[in-house]
């Protein structure tokens, strides 16, 4: 996995201020002292130092250029941080994924001070975002196709407000579920894009998911169904005389790619409605 990451050379966001950079080391302000003893000095004359970037060529920083200082009401830590990588994961189509703890690279967050980059420390750290995703292959380059802004907006909107109604309920657990869906296996992943899809699109209706999914994404409804019924048998696996999923050699799945672009643009769909609603009742 690490030498599938390191083939991305480039991450692009085309219209948005977010930008995406690899570095072999930055500068970073650090207290001139620095260590007495076991002890880390944390006052005193600060000087700007080189700091090499472990993994450099699958380390990416995320420059937000004062989207998170600016932010009404202002940073919540680790929240708003966590919201920002769910919002790049909703704006990215391509086999990738954002997360805190992808378990490849720690760092934390920082802040630049006179052309240096100063650590954060009231910012819990946290994992920058790597890698995955399906049939261990990663693209060279990948593409933000959504606006970054507007969907974290949305995003920080659903989770972080109080709820007003049984729909924004099912879209801020369907983010949660969206978010686990892309650390889990490919069951659990398979099985939580499906629900995100049927709770957001179905909130309130009596329809059906398939149809639903077809009509409001660029899946098709046999392929909606194909995805249901595989869902269905890893949740009752010896439910009659249906053979087992594992003994249905003919059973077609989309791939998890297929799906995971489905869900992207079923829970941005869902937010934009119901956040215009909002925006006409104030």
């Amino acid at each position: 996995m690490e030498d599938k990451v390191e083939e991305v050379n480039e991450i692009t966001s085309p219209g948005s201020r977010v930008q995406f950079k690899q570095t072999d080391e930055v500068p970073v302000w650090r207290y001139e002292e620095g260590l007495q003893g076991k002890t880390v000095i944390e006052h005193g004359r600060k000087v700007k130092v080189p700091m090499a970037v472990e993994n450099p060529n699958r380390h990416w920083w995320i420059i937000t250029d004062g989207l998170l200082e600016n932010l009404n009401p202002a940073l919540r830590d680790h929240a708003d941080i966590f919201d920002l990588l769910l919002a790049l994961n909703l704006c990215i189509d391509a086999p990738v994924s954002f997360s805190q703890d992808p378990g490849q690279t720690v760092s934390g967050a920082y802040r630049v001070r006179r052309d240096a980059l100063e650590y954060r420390g009231d910012l819990s750290r946290g994992s920058f975002p790597l890698a995955l995703l399906t049939m261990n292959e990663i693209p060279q380059q990948v593409q933000v196709s959504e606006s970054i802004e507007e969907i974290y907006e949305m995003v920080r909107t659903f989770r972080s407000t109080q709820i007003e109604s049984d729909e924004d309920m099912d879209i801020r657990v369907g983010l949660h579920m969206y978010d686990d869906a892309l650390s889990s296996s490919l069951w659990t992943s398979m099985s939580n894009l499906f629900f995100v899809c049927e709770n957001v699109l179905c909130s309130g209706r009596r329809s059906k998911p398939v149809t639903r999914i077809a009509e409001v994404t660029d899946m098709t409804e046999d392929d909606a169904d194909r995805w249901r019924r595989a869902v269905n048998r890893l949740k009752h696996p010896d439910k009659g005389d249906v053979p087992g999923l594992l003994q249905q050699t003919d059973f077609e799945i989309p791939s998890l790619e297929y799906m995971r672009k489905t869900t992207n643009k079923a829970l941005i769909h869902t937010m934009r409605m119901r956040f215009s609603e909002l925006e006409d009742c104030n």
